[in-house]
């Protein structure tokens, strides 16, 4: 684990109002997602994100959640990095809110944002849909095309894709 990164995913955690916690599947989507979210948006988190298994996914952020989520169990602090910028922590908090309880939104936002970045930077997002849906419904996920268009207009709307 890098304290560097710990202490920065405990800072954006805490930051956007959301408790760090990998209890259960959606739990662990979340403290994947927002992270590669935020990193999109401009907060350097120090974390490398690779597709894998139909989503963007990053060993070293699931490590330092796992190791995170015991030390707050067993009541031993993390010290937070005063090195984020708080502007920028507080706009994505505001981006965020409505989003953060909700794993497959953040799911379907990453992975949009991760394939249009490294798979298909020359096409639109709308074409990029298709990629997303025909990844994802292989036997394990099923978005619905018209979920998918309202995350595309949530992610639009504020500003997190253009």
């Amino acid at each position: 684990m890098s304290q560097e990164r710990s202490q920065k995913l405990v800072s954006l955690f805490e930051g956007i109002g959301k408790e760090l916690s990998m209890k259960e599947l959606e739990d662990r989507l979340e403290v994947q997602k927002i992270p590669y979210l935020a990193q999109e948006f401009g907060i350097d988190l120090g974390y490398s994100f690779k597709w894998y298994l139909k989503v963007p996914y990053s060993k070293q952020d699931t490590s330092d959640g796992f190791l995170i989520y015991e030390s707050l169990k067993n009541d031993q602090q993390i010290p937070h990095d005063e090195s984020l910028d708080e502007q920028k922590l507080r706009e994505f908090r505001e981006i965020i809110t409505p989003f953060m309880n909700d794993s497959i939104w953040l799911e379907i936002a990453g992975s949009l944002l991760f394939l249009k970045k490294e798979n298909y930077p020359e096409r639109s997002y709308d074409e990029v849909i298709g990629f997303l849906i025909e990844d994802l419904t292989c036997g394990y996920k099923n978005f619905d095309e018209d979920l998918v268009r309202k995350v595309i207009s949530d992610l639009r709307n504020n500003q997190l894709i253009k």
